[in-house]
Order: C-alpha cells, then sequence, then structure tokens
C-alpha cells in the first residue's frame, strides 16, 4: 500500500527521517506538518554497534529536560531476596504491627481489595492450587521466600500473553556467567524444583534460569517517593540503552504503574548515543568497573574509565605516599593490574596495594556511625594526608555529611552553629564542582545539592549575611528546573522549593 502525505494526501516521497513514521511529498510539507508532528515523532532509533551490540542513538537534537521515551514496565516483581510486601501494590508491610493474608493463597497483602486485585489472580490460583502456604516471618528481615515470584510472573506471560513473554526472553542473557555463582547453584537446588515439582508449572530448569538471568542483566530498581516500594522492573526498550559512567539521561518513576520516564539531563547531539548509568557517580573508576563486570558482565571503555584523571576530577586517586604532593594515578585504568605511578615524582605502586587499600577503605567508610557527624568528620581528618579533597572515599562521607547536617534530628539547620552552617555551604560547593564534570546538567545529584546548598546559604542570609542572598536565589532557580523533571523526588520537597522561589521573585518584583 502506498505512503500518503500527511498534509494532502498524495502519494509520499519521503519520510521524517527522525522517526520514519510520518510520510511527505515534499520538505515544505515536511516543514508545515513540524508543529503537529513534533509531538509524535519519537527522537531515537534502535541500531547496532561492533562494539556495544544493540545501543539507542538520537535521531535528532534533544534538549536538557526533555523526555525521550516513557515506558510502562514488561513486568515487576520482588527482589530475589525482599522484606516482606504486598505482591499486588509492592508496598512494603509492617507485620509486625498488622497481618493480612489472602484466604486463598496464604500470602501477605495489604488487605482485601489488593487480595482481588487482577494482578494477584493468576498467580494466586497457582499457589493455591498447590496448597502452599508461605511462611513470612514477622519482621523487617530480608526473606528468600520472595525469590519465586518474578519468574512465575514471567512464566504466567507465557501462559496468558507469549507476544510479552518473547519480548522478555529475547531480552540480553548471562546464564553461562551467572551458573558459576554461588547465587545460581542455589537457585537451582531450590527455586527450579519449586517451580517445577511443588507449583507443577509447565517448565524447566534452563528456562527458569534463563529468566532468572535476563532480569539480573536488564531489570531497574524500582522505588517510590515515600520509600514503600522498592522492587525490580523489566522495561525492554529502555535496556536497550548503553552504560556511560558519565551519561546524559536520568529515569522516574510515574504513577501506580510505575511507567519509567527517560529524560536528558544535558544537550545531546544527533547521532550520539542515548546513555545511562548503571553505577554510583563518586566511585572511583575500579570501584565502578568491577561493580560494573560482576552485576552486568562488560568491561567499561567510556571515556572517564579510560581517562587515569577521570576528567581532571582524580576521584579513584590518591595522595602519593613518599612525595606527599602529587597524585597516584594508574598508568593504565582499562587494565586492573596495572601498576599505579604518581604524576609529580614517579613513585610507582603495584595493583594489588591500590586495591587492598580501596577495600579498606570501603569497609571502614561502610561502618562509620550514620548517625554521629563527629565520626565521619574525624575519618576525613585522619586521611587528609592519603585522601585528596576529591578523592571517592572522601566525596563519600562528604555527601553523607550535607545529608546530615540540615536533616537529621539534633542537626537541624536551625540548630546548627554558624562553623556548621559553613562547613555544609562547603561541602556542598566542593561536591557540586565535582558534579559540574561527572554528572552535569539537569541530574537529581546536582538538584539536591543545590537546593541543600539554597537551604545553607539562606541560613546565612537570616544571620545578617544579606550579600548571599542573591546566591541563594540563583541555586533555588536552578534547583527548582531540576525538581520539575524529578515527580519522584519527593513532593514536599519540590513544594517548598517552589514556594519559596515564588517568595524570592514576589520580593525582586
Amino acid at each position: 500500500m502506498p505512503k500518503l502525505c500527511a498534509v494532502c494526501q498524495k502519494n509520499a516521497t519521503q519520510a521524517c527521517s527522525a522517526c520514519c513514521r510520518a510520510f511527505y511529498c515534499s520538505k515544505e510539507h515536511q516543514k508545515d506538518d513540524w508543529k503537529k508532528h513534533k509531538t509524535s515523532c519519537v527522537c531515537y532509533k534502535v541500531t547496532r554497534d561492533d562494539t556495544l551490540g544493540r545501543c539507542v542513538i538520537a535521531t535528532r537534537n534533544i534538549r536538557p529536560g526533555e523526555v525521550i521515551m516513557k515506558s510502562p514496565p514488561l513486568l515487576l516483581g520482588p527482589k530475589t531476596v525482599s522484606a516482606p510486601l504486598c505482591l499486588t501494590c509492592h508496598k512494603r508491610l509492617d507485620l509486625a504491627t498488622s497481618r493480612y493474608e489472602c484466604c486463598k493463597c496464604h500470602w501477605p497483602l495489604c488487605d482485601d481489595q489488593c487480595a482481588r486485585h487482577p494482578l494477584h489472580e493468576p498467580e494466586c490460583q497457582i499457589f493455591a492450587k498447590a496448597n502452599f502456604k508461605p511462611t513470612v516471618k514477622n519482621d523487617n528481615s530480608k526473606q528468600s521466600i520472595y525469590s519465586s515470584i518474578a519468574p512465575l510472573r514471567a512464566l504466567l506471560l507465557k501462559m496468558n500473553d507469549p507476544d510479552k513473554f518473547e519480548l522478555l526472553m529475547n531480552g540480553q542473557c548471562h546464564l553461562d556467567a551467572h551458573l558459576t555463582t554461588p547465587l545460581y547453584h542455589i537457585l537451582k537446588r531450590s527455586l527450579v524444583p519449586f517451580i517445577t515439582q511443588l507449583l507443577q508449572v509447565d517448565t524447566n530448569d534452563t528456562e527458569i534460569l534463563t529468566i532468572c538471568s535476563i532480569f539480573d542483566t536488564n531489570c531497574f530498581e524500582v522505588r517510590d517517593p515515600q520509600g514503600l516500594v522498592n522492587i525490580r522492573g523489566l522495561y525492554p526498550s529502555i535496556a536497550l540503552l548503553s552504560h556511560d559512567c558519565r551519561h546524559n539521561t536520568k529515569h522516574t518513576f510515574e504513577g501506580e504503574g510505575f511507567d519509567l520516564v527517560l529524560t536528558a539531563t544535558r544537550p545531546i547531539k544527533k547521532g550520539d548515543l542515548i546513555t545511562v548509568t548503571y553505577t554510583q557517580t563518586l566511585w572511583g573508576t575500579l570501584e565502578r568497573r568491577a561493580h560494573l563486570k560482576i552485576s552486568k558482565h562488560f568491561d567499561c571503555l567510556c571515556q572517564r574509565c579510560s581517562d587515569p584523571t577521570e576528567f581532571g576530577t582524580y576521584v579513584g586517586s590518591i595522595v602519593c605516599i613518599r612525595c606527599q604532593d602529587g597524585k597516584t594515578i594508574s598508568c593504565d585504568p582499562l587494565d586492573r593490574q596495572a601498576d599505579w605511578k604518581c604524576e609529580k615524582c614517579g613513585f610507582l605502586v603495584v595493583s594489588e596495594e591500590i586495591a587492598w587499600r580501596n577495600e579498606s577503605l570501603k569497609r571502614e567508610v561502610s561502618q562509620l556511625d550514620k548517625a554521629d557527624p563527629g565520626s565521619l568528620e574525624e575519618f576525613l581528618d585522619r586521611y587528609k594526608t592519603v585522601l585528596h579533597e576529591k578523592n571517592s572515599f572522601a566525596l563519600q562521607v562528604k555527601y553523607a555529611l550535607t545529608q546530615m547536617y540540615g536533616n537529621m534530628e539534633g542537626y537541624r539547620l536551625e540548630e546548627l552553629s554558624d562553623q556548621l552552617v559553613d562547613r555544609k555551604v562547603q561541602l556542598c560547593e566542593e561536591l557540586l564542582d565535582v558534579a559540574e564534570i561527572l554528572e552535569p546538567g539537569l541530574s537529581r545529584f546536582r538538584g539536591s545539592l543545590l537546593y541543600d546548598l539554597h537551604e545553607a546559604l539562606m541560613a546565612k542570609v537570616k544571620l545578617g549575611r544579606k550579600e548571599l542572598e542573591a546566591k541563594a536565589l540563583e541555586c533555588l532557580k536552578e534547583a527548582g528546573q531540576i525538581l520539575e523533571t524529578e515527580p519522584d523526588l519527593g513532593p514536599m520537597r519540590q513544594k517548598e522549593a517552589f514556594r519559596q522561589l515564588c517568595r524570592f521573585q514576589v520580593e525582586v518584583e
């Protein structure tokens, strides 16, 4: 059937180069139709790269804050080990206070409304038919009993929606690598017979473990603003995006169905890769690459990982133990076994010593008392001759302090001394310097820091530092722009930011 021009309905001679879904008889008609078509025109396409495999590139220039795609989940489910949650709405359950169980399958749920929800019915029938009664403890501990839910829901797709099941099974899988891990040895011994023998689902061990591997490779962690939901979701179209340690998008979750909304954080040029991140910005290259290798089974070769200085931030480096002045960086950051060398005096350190030091610091940071800012400040002081101000572990501790000063009981902003308010300002500014390089634009990290900096500066203004009011307003304006694209960051914080911004604007006018 011939394609018709969207404007005049005559035979079309060309298609929209961005989405190939609208057709025109001339460039003039394409221009005439743009205002109408741009709302439905996709700005990306899936392609294939020799190194990356399937990936997504921009088909036109994309602005910061522009929504690139919105995708409902193909499948939602609890993590392999999970604290008690409702299998319908996925909200956390406080079973020590009250306990409601489905009268048919005996799984703990919120209430009768969740028990009668269509999402719960198919799995409820399978558990009830097998006469299986789950043993879910009345506490908040993580429990492996929930490990069967996500694979079972995938197998229910196979029975009830074969097209969706095929889409799921086309997801990237690292089963061979996963089968060598202790977790998959346990899944093979316990989960497989539970589903095939006890629940009597028509499947086999390879299919079950493949589903688990696809989930582990492609899933996104799904949370809600109130902190009541912490599950995993499969979003096949989003899973095609490439990872980059200096990514150009962010994602949020929208609505009760947890639709994933992907938004550009900085300008993306036509032909550029559209990227996400599967790691943490404040980690050094050694930690990021190790995490990606274990969790996603690939070696990251991005620009940040390839640069020994990490774009001049030196996040993964330490102060030279010999000259106490230069920074010690990897001679080849893509080789975990490479030696490290001081940029100033040339002193060499073997990779094993760097790895041991990092593991020791990581363990020590994890054991710091997060209810005592003093213990974190003591850590920074104790290691100041080893960890420069932008070292990964120093930055992680500093970020924790920005969240403690002004927010924690006994350290509310109005309770802080002048010195501690100054300290919060200093910490926020140091972290923002790093964020401008490693996670620029409309990132959640920058938005949170800008809002915290605004609050600290306003505390100084109230103490008589009126000259800081303009800077506080500037921070608030930019934080507001970022919060506007963060529907799940916290409604109260958004409202407070915009309330204060409006107050400032009225005063200025």
